[in-house]
């Protein structure tokens, strides 16, 4: 299963699995993902699941831009349709999703923490 998180400074503040055939992302309250943001459109991106016919089993997601006013991102470039791949970042408006594919995320890495030269600030590599 795929699900994506919202994303705030960084950290992850809201999430939302990718469970049904289509996910509506916009500023009707009719969408599934709903964003109070004048600058995203009403029905501003939809995310697909499609099955992969030559793999049984398999599914594949794509992001569809709406015909937004101010466009939507994947990895900072500018999209009408594109399939998603593990550790994407999606942008509408001002808010920011990643694209986690549990099918090929491994749950058992570990990032390292380091410290830095600064008092208190401590970073990973990754």
């Amino acid at each position: 299963m795929a699900l994506i998180v919202q994303l705030h400074e960084g950290a992850a503040i809201n999430k939302c699995a990718l469970d049904q055939p289509r996910l509506s992302i916009g500023r009707s309250p009719k969408c599934d993902i709903f964003i109070d943001d004048a600058v995203v459109s009403s029905e501003h991106a939809v995310i697909e699941k499609i099955e992969d016919p030559d793999s049984k089993g398999a599914v594949d997601y794509y992001l569809e831009d709406r015909n937004s006013t101010n466009g939507t991102f994947l990895n900072d470039e500018k999209i009408t349709r594109q399939k998603l791949n593990h550790e994407d970042i999606i942008r509408v408006g001002w808010v920011s999703f990643k694209f986690i594919d549990e099918t090929k995320a491994d749950p058992d890495q570990t990032a390292k923490i380091h410290k830095s030269w600064i008092p208190g600030v401590f970073y990973t590599k990754q």
